[in-house]
Order: C-alpha cells, then sequence, then structure tokens
C-alpha cells in the first residue's frame, strides 16, 4: 500500500525511543485506506475479540473476501454499465445469458464469475478500467487466487463439513496467507477515496461564475463516523449516491456505484413508517419479488429499505442495470 501513496512509508519505519513498530497504527492505517465495506471487516478481523485460530475468525476470514470480492466486482459491473451507455460496447453471449441470474443471486461463486469476465470485456473492447491499476493486476495468477475460495466457502463457510480444533486452527493460518495475498494484490485501492455525495448546493456571485459546492462524507476510516467536507466545482456530478473518486481535484473522474452500494445516513426520519430504518453504508445481495435486498456493514439484522425516499430511484436504476447487461448487441454492426 506504501508504494501506492508513499506518505504511508513514515509508518513503516519506528520511533528512535521504540523497540518496535506499533502494529495496531499499521491495522489502523490498513483500515482506513481500503474503501469501508473492504476496512470495516479488517477492523474485525484485528479485533481483540478474534485473535484467537477458531471457528469465530475463520468464519470472518471468510467474511473479508467475500466483501472484498462484492466490491471490485460491483466497481466492475459500475464501469461496464457506463461504457455500455456511452458506447455500443459488445458484450459476449454467454455474459448476456447468466449476468441476469448471476447478479440476482449473489454468491462468493458470482462475484468471481463477475471479476473474470468483466475484466475480461473491457480489455477485448479495447478499454481501460476506471482502477488503471486493474490492467495488470486482474490476471490469470490473480484469478487463481479468486478460484480458491468459491468451494472452500460453500463447504466450510457454510458448515457442510465438520472440522477438528485442529483443522480450524490450520486452516486460520493457510486462509489468513491467502487473504493477504488478495489483499496486497488490491493494495491500489489506497490511491482513491468513496465517498457519499450527500447533496449539492449551487452558490451565485454576482458577476462571477456559479459554483456548485458539493457536500460529501468520506467513506474511508477506521470507525463510522465519517470525515465531512465541501468541495466547490465549477460543475456538478452525481448526489445523493456513493461515488468512486480518483480525485477531489477532478469531478469528472468517479464511477457512480449505486445502486449496489448505498448510503443510508442521510435520510431523515420524519414519519413512523421510517423507524425501523437503519442508518449505515449498505451493500446490494439479492432481487426478489421485484423487491432490492441489502446488507449492511455494520448493522447486522435485515433491514427493510423500501422506505427509504429514493427507493423508487434504486429500483429504476437496477431494473436499467439489467436491461443494458442483458440487451443483444449487434456486433456486426459495431464492426461496420
Amino acid at each position: 500500500m506504501a508504494e501506492h501513496r508513499p506518505s504511508l512509508q513514515k509508518y513503516l519505519v519506528k520511533d528512535d525511543d521504540e523497540e518496535f513498530i506499533d502494529h495496531r497504527i499499521l491495522g489502523d492505517q490498513l483500515i482506513k485506506n481500503f474503501p469501508w465495506p473492504i476496512g470495516v471487516e479488517l477492523r474485525r478481523l484485528f479485533s481483540g475479540t478474534l485473535q484467537r485460530p477458531d471457528r469465530g475468525r475463520l468464519d470472518q476470514i471468510f467474511k473479508t473476501i467475500e466483501r472484498t470480492m462484492q466490491f471490485i466486482s460491483y466497481v466492475l459491473i459500475s464501469q461496464l454499465w457506463e461504457e455500455k451507455r456511452k458506447r455500443e460496447l459488445p458484450l459476449p453471449q454467454e455474459f448476456v445469458d447468466q449476468f441476469q441470474r448471476r447478479i440476482e443471486t449473489t454468491t462468493l461463486g458470482n462475484f468471481s464469475w463477475v471479476i473474470r469476465i468483466v475484466s475480461r470485456i473491457i480489455r477485448d473492447s479495447g478499454g481501460h478500467h476506471f482502477m488503471t491499476e486493474m490492467d495488470d493486476v486482474l490476471d490469470r495468477k490473480f484469478f487463481q487466487l479468486l478460484d480458491f475460495w468459491a468451494p472452500e466457502r460453500n463447504d466450510i463457510g457454510h458448515y457442510q463439513i465438520n472440522l477438528t480444533q485442529d483443522e480450524i486452527e490450520k486452516r486460520c493460518v493457510e486462509y489468513e496467507e491467502k487473504l493477504s495475498l488478495i489483499l496486497q494484490a488490491l493494495s491500489f485501492l489506497s490511491r482513491y477515496k468513496l465517498v457519499t455525495m450527500r447533496e449539492i448546493m449551487v452558490r451565485k456571485v454576482k458577476h462571477r461564475e456559479a459554483a456548485f459546492h458539493h457536500h460529501i462524507d468520506l467513506l474511508n476510516s477506521s470507525d463510522s463516523d465519517f470525515k465531512a467536507t465541501e468541495v466547490a466545482y465549477t460543475s456538478y456530478i452525481d448526489s445523493n449516491s456513493v461515488l468512486l473518486m480518483k480525485d477531489f481535484k477532478e469531478p469528472g473522474e468517479f464511477l457512480n456505484l449505486s445502486p449496489l452500494v448505498i448510503d443510508t445516513r442521510p435520510e431523515v426520519i420524519d414519519q413512523k413508517s421510517k423507524f425501523m430504518l437503519k442508518k449505515d453504508i449498505f451493500l446490494y445481495t439479492r432481487f426478489q419479488n421485484d423487491r432490492l435486498n441489502y446488507i449492511g456493514t455494520e448493522v447486522t439484522e435485515k433491514v427493510d429499505l423500501t422506505m427509504l425516499s429514493f427507493y423508487p430511484d434504486l429500483l429504476d436504476q437496477f431494473r436499467e442495470l439489467i436491461t443494458t447487461m442483458t440487451q443483444p448487441t449487434d456486433v456486426h454492426s459495431h464492426a461496420r
């Protein structure tokens, strides 16, 4: 991670009056430099209650890799969606035939499939990933690292087989190493910022151009008390959305991850029907009976989000996503 963000190098050097590097500080930096959906799982993995190599730690290792793959999948899907809308990008028939089924019920195996095939589509089209480091990182070696997890998750993570304590301890050590390799490969994520674009205010002073003041919450943190900031741009970008940004100074360089990643914290509890609403960062998990289901990053219980004021927008966006990704492409027309 320090290779991508040189400012982190200072945490790798111990002070003159210290004998060892404080690994608690290193852990804190890892958590806050990964996007929150990944960072919060690392925070749990680093917690004192999960230090013993037992079933609880093994389950958290699985949860961390699953959230990591889920987030990367949603970044790739969001980019492909935008690419497909902007130009007649040919999609392989395999993708068109399987995408709706794969996205309607998310699993670790489906995340792996998405990462592999969407990355290939972007490459074959002659384009580049939004996070340009993916051009080199998402290679055969990386996919082999991903392929390890799905069958293990199905057998062990879902309690299909019983493990002795010795087997659990061995797997904790083995899986920690494999998770570490994935996170090392994805350490470039530290160069990007995950943000919630809360609202945009237009300010116009006499004889001057209008400025668009964006109220932003930075979702890179070691806790859920996210840092808020205000940035003025000469143009406006998507509001009420979770965005992945390359640079605050370049508002055009972003990916809108909605409706796959959403933030309910700005919602105002202004009626009784919202009393059960939880404020958190949520990730999409399933589309069933014309209804979107989400999982929280801190909220552990199942939450009904249909009462959100912007839920109809999320539903429309998801339907548009399915339509865009499953429309057959006239490859011959595109070639001409």
